[in-house]
């Protein structure tokens, strides 16, 4: 599973780089953040925990959860990194507060 996963993430990847350098920067911008969060399910299906969780029904839940949280932290603080250094915009830094949100649940999700 975690192959699809990369796959995926490095074709949005270098999709994004080729739109930023042929001047579609937006779009290339945009890109990048569905791009890192198939990455991100990438690497969590390399680790043998979150296989176990994948692979006991009764752990699945819990499985989702984590790459839920994941996820949604990593998108976050994405829109953060590029609202705050990439745009100016210094409200970027609210998202800040749903990413450390994530981090405490993804921490508490795996103990």
């Amino acid at each position: 599973m975690n192959i699809v996963f990369l796959v995926i993430g490095i074709i949005l990847s270098t999709a994004s780089k080729w739109l930023q350098f042929e001047g579609q920067s937006e779009i290339g911008d945009l890109l990048v953040f569905p791009a890192a969060s198939f990455l991100a399910l990438a690497l969590l299906f390399s680790f043998p925990f979150f296989k176990e969780w994948w692979d006991d029904p009764s752990l699945r839940p819990k499985a989702y959860r984590f790459a839920g949280l994941a996820v949604a932290g990593i998108f976050s603080f994405q829109l953060f990194a590029w609202l705050v250094f990439g745009q100016g915009e210094w409200l970027g830094a609210l998202f800040l507060v749903p990413f450390l949100v994530c981090l405490y649940f993804v921490i508490r999700t795996f103990k």
